[in-house]
């Protein structure tokens, strides 16, 4: 299993296509949780189950993401924190694109 971020009810092919790998779930657990507790951080929390994001809630995610990369700068090997880092990147890159291209657009993460 892994957790992704995807368009819900896509409307034409760029949505249907959007597909942001984040995690898989041995990974999350092992290098995304540690985080996430020692943080406290609740939004990332729930990537594991799954979370409907709308534009309004992004900036919340935003800066959990930026959290745990700081974490990750101090608490992970290098090989998992640069896989960590990139993948944070790519979210804090692709989401806003998603976000722009519609409104009331929702992202799925999990």
């Amino acid at each position: 299993m892994s957790i992704s971020a995807m368009v819900l009810e896509a409307k034409d092919e760029f949505e249907e296509k959007f597909f942001i790998p984040v995690a898989t779930e041995s990974f999350f657990q092992e290098c995304w949780e540690p985080a996430i507790e020692e943080l406290g951080l609740k939004w990332t929390k729930v990537f594991s189950v799954g979370i409907d994001l709308v534009e309004e809630d992004f900036p919340f995610v935003l800066e959990e993401l930026s959290k745990i990369k700081e974490w990750a700068k101090e608490n992970l090997p290098e090989e998992k924190r640069i896989k960590i880092i990139e993948r944070i990147e790519l979210i804090e890159t692709e989401l806003p694109i998603a976000f722009t291209h519609r409104d009331g657009i929702i992202i799925f993460i999990g």
